[in-house]
């Protein structure tokens, strides 16, 4: 197939798409591990106590969601156009799903605490003073990231090459037995012998490159003369 037969690439490669998809994915699991909400609780003394809680006990789906995009950015380097139709989906789901859940925070700092602060101070069901860092505004950026990949699967994925082809030109063209000695394992696995030698040849049929008239028996050359 010539270079101008050949169909256009249209949109980023498969590897900028998953490299893009894993560096998102990583970095919105990465801002879980800051500080979301600063909170003020009694302990069981009564002494108030800071407790500084992490995304990942402040919405600990947004970790969860992060994992399965890097989960769909790795399974999107497998060499198959369907591919894209799964992992596409899922990358955008998980973005759009991360994305909502980092509010939830903002929303409610004092809920989204409780749970960290109970563990940390041993008292269930005290009155909690809580306030939202930046830290969940900066999740939604890495969160609609991983929702471009999304989009960007679905749409480039249609023209990425597949693998396949290499894989039956590999088969298709087998090696000399005699020159590879690897090719006899090969040849043994297709189910043929490789010490057979090809079709027998006629010994006294005249060779490529050479004169009919040379060869034995053409024209009484080459034959005893008769007494």
């Amino acid at each position: 197939m010539s270079a101008e037969e050949r169909p256009r690439r249209t949109g980023p490669s498969r590897r900028t798409a998953v490299l893009g998809g894993l560096v998102a994915a990583g970095a919105l699991a990465g801002t879980t591990r800051a500080t979301w909400v600063q909170a003020t609780a009694p302990d069981l003394a009564g002494t108030a106590q800071d407790v500084a809680v992490g995304g990942a006990d402040a919405a600990p789906a947004v970790l969860a969601l992060a994992l399965a995009g890097l989960a769909a950015a790795l399974a999107t380097s497998l060499s198959s156009r369907w591919v894209r139709f799964l992992t596409g989906p899922v990358l955008i789901a998980a973005g759009l799903g991360a994305g909502l859940a980092s509010l939830a925070p903002l929303r409610d700092p004092a809920a989204a605490a409780g749970s960290a602060v109970a563990e940390s101070t041993g008292v269930v069901g005290a009155e909690v003073a809580a306030d939202a860092t930046s830290w969940p505004l900066i999740a939604l950026v890495p969160a609609f990231a991983v929702i471009a990949t999304g989009v960007i699967v679905l749409i480039a994925g249609g023209s990425w090459p597949v693998g396949s082809r290499y894989r039956s030109a590999a088969v298709t063209t087998a090696a000399d037995p005699a020159e590879d000695p690897a090719a006899a394992w090969d040849a043994l696995t297709r189910g043929e012998d490789p010490s057979l030698a090809g079709p027998d040849e006629d010994e006294d049929a005249p060779r490529a490159g050479t004169d009919p008239a040379d060869a034995p028996g053409a024209d009484g050359a080459g034959t005893p003369p008769q007494r």
